[in-house]
């Protein structure tokens, strides 16, 4: 019996089967991509032959672990900062787009936000040269990852913001330290009692990269007095624990604190202010100066007691101030502004003022709240 018949029967069955397998290899990936595709998302590299992701299951990692910042901590080491990043000249961060291979070596590095040539070309050194990693894996299996890493370029000058370093400055002992650094070495300026103040004052200052304290300067100021103790306060602070930045080496950092003022419990036989919402505007025997009872004698007192600072503006303004029951000026603010230092001569001149007799409504002796022309006119 010929066995010819048999071998084309055999040889057709052995094509069909493979063309059936060839068919099931091509369909699994694509099975696997449609269960796949909510949670993973991928991106074809340029020349790569096979699939590149841009998110797996397992990202790639340092052997030691540590996360994405171990990553971009190690890359950062490895860079050589450019004469013009040394000198100043230069700063910014570059981006480079690196594939990870699934045997964890790095390939493919392109630079997709650039800062300068010198830098492009330092970021690329530096991204080229990280360690093998531990590949991302995908379903279990090793696979290319394609990485986005920033490379900082900054000079040894610079003074990084609070979001720039990856640990910040910080007090011996703490915040509660800080707060208890602060309580006992404040002191409470005459103006805040006289005045009535309540608030803080902003001081935003350089720690630098020994811990010491550099550069000062007021943000959010309350009034003249109450920013020079800040800053006293401020620049008398003990050394910090500085800094660290994307490196684990000290840098300056700035920080902002807040000084928080508000009068004194009132001793003795001193009344307090009394309440705003208990302040009148009008009462039928109104606040006057001791043996000057003229309309205009509140502002000419006003007015002689001014004390013009030396670059003084011209103008004319407004001073509100309360007279207290007991004849005591408190609360002085301007309504009607000239300039800052004019305004704090004028408020600090309203405080000055003698004591008047007080205010009267049916009667009794009550807080009222006066407002006063003032009129600069130097030549």
């Amino acid at each position: 019996m010929s066995t010819r018949p048999f071998l084309l029967l055999f040889n057709r069955l052995k094509c069909l089967l493979l063309q059936r397998l060839a068919a099931l290899v091509l369909l699994l990936p694509l099975m696997a991509l449609f269960h796949r595709t909510q949670a993973q998302s991928y991106v074809p590299y340029p020349g790569d032959t096979t699939q590149v992701f841009s998110y797996v299951e397992q990202m790639p990692a340092l052997p030691t672990g540590g996360g994405n910042l171990a990553l971009v901590k190690a890359i950062q080491k490895l860079v050589k900062q450019p004469a013009e990043v040394l000198e100043g000249r230069t700063e910014g961060h570059v981006i480079v787009r690196v594939v990870i291979g699934a045997s964890g070596v790095p390939r493919q590095a392109t630079v997709v936000q650039s800062l300068s040539p010198a830098c492009d070309a330092a970021a690329l050194d530096a991204v080229r040269r990280m360690p093998r990693l531990v590949p991302g894996r995908y379903g279990g299996q090793p696979v290319p990852v394609l990485l986005s890493v920033p490379v900082v370029f900054l000079s040894p000058r610079h003074v990084y913001a609070a979001t720039e370093v990856t640990r910040q400055a910080q007090f011996p002992g703490g915040d509660a330290a800080l707060e208890q650094y602060l309580q006992k070495n404040r002191a409470t300026p005459a103006e805040v009692k006289l005045r009535d103040l309540k608030g803080h004052v902003a001081v935003r200052f350089v720690i630098k990269a020994d811990g010491r304290i550099g550069a000062s300067e007021v943000i959010t100021p309350l009034c003249p007095s109450c920013d020079d103790e800040a800053l006293r306060l401020v620049r008398g602070l003990p050394r910090w624990q500085p800094a660290l930045g994307y490196d684990d080496q000290p840098v300056a950092m700035y920080q902002t604190l807040n000084i928080y003022f508000q009068p004194p419990a009132p001793q003795g036989d001193i009344a307090p202010p009394v309440p705003e919402h208990q302040v009148y505007t009008r009462v039928a025997q109104m606040p006057t100066l001791a043996g000057r009872s003229s309309p205009a004698a509140i502002q000419t007192a006003l007015q002689e007691g001014i004390m013009y600072p030396e670059r003084a503006t011209n103008g004319n303004g407004q001073v509100s101030f309360v007279v207290e029951p007991d004849g005591r000026v408190t609360r002085p603010v301007m309504v009607k502004s000239i300039s800052r230092a004019t305004d704090e001569a004028v408020l600090a001149a309203a405080l000055r003022l003698p004591r008047f007799e007080p205010g009267r409504h049916n009667g009794q002796p009550v807080a009222v709240r006066l407002v006063v022309p003032v009129v600069v006119e130097i030549r």
